[in-house]
């Protein structure tokens, strides 16, 4: 009788430990996102190289005026895998087969719709 009671005592805290750690990783998973704070600073600084030259067509567009329709491109067997709203920034991050160019990210101005720029995963030798 008390090795059954050592037994269910040690199944129930392998239980709650179990549960800890899914709950965590779910946790972190959803607040965490896409990017982390260095690809964030990455970002503003590939936006200030890339719309140099653009700024009267950022003038343009005041923030909230509504803008036409913005066609995103995905290339054929490729999905969409994610979308964040950083700032004023609105990445798109794409899924699929190496060899179709399917992984990359698409970065957006949410101002004007505007393409920003982006980075794309080239799996080619050098």
């Amino acid at each position: 009788m008390k090795a059954i009671k050592i037994a269910v005592a040690i199944m129930t805290i392998l239980l709650v430990v179990g549960f800890a750690v899914v709950v965590y990783t779910i946790s972190t998973r959803l607040s965490d996102g896409t990017l982390s704070k260095k690809a964030d600073e990455e970002v503003g600084m590939l936006s200030e190289v890339a719309i140099e030259g653009k700024s009267s067509d950022r003038l343009s567009h005041r923030s909230g005026e509504p803008f036409d329709t913005v066609p995103i491109k995905i290339p054929a067997g490729c999905r969409l895998a994610d979308t964040q709203l950083l700032g004023d920034r609105v990445l798109f991050r794409f899924d699929g087969e190496l060899t179709r160019d399917c992984q990359r990210v698409d970065i957006y101005d949410s101002h004007n719709g505007t393409k920003v720029g982006g980075w794309q995963i080239d799996d080619s030798p050098d």
